[in-house]
């Protein structure tokens, strides 16, 4: 007998825009597995297939040549 096997991806990136922040990619079959592990985890749905999760423990840059000088 085969064993069951469980397709599930989780493909972690860094978000396009903000650096502090990780998105997750569910891909497979029974990517809804892998889905309540990571919002236990801190991560926030944005669609059944998407995560984010945002560490925001300092001002990030306001543009390309960083926050204002004082």
């Amino acid at each position: 007998m085969t064993p069951p096997t469980t397709d599930a991806h989780v493909r972690l990136d860094i978000h396009p825009s903000h650096a502090s922040a990780v998105t997750a990619t569910l891909t497979g079959t029974r990517h809804d597995l892998a889905h309540p592990v990571l919002t236990a985890h801190g991560f926030e749905a944005l669609d059944d297939h998407t995560l984010v999760m945002a560490r925001i423990d300092h001002e990030e840059p306001t543009g390309p040549t960083g926050p204002p000088r004082p």
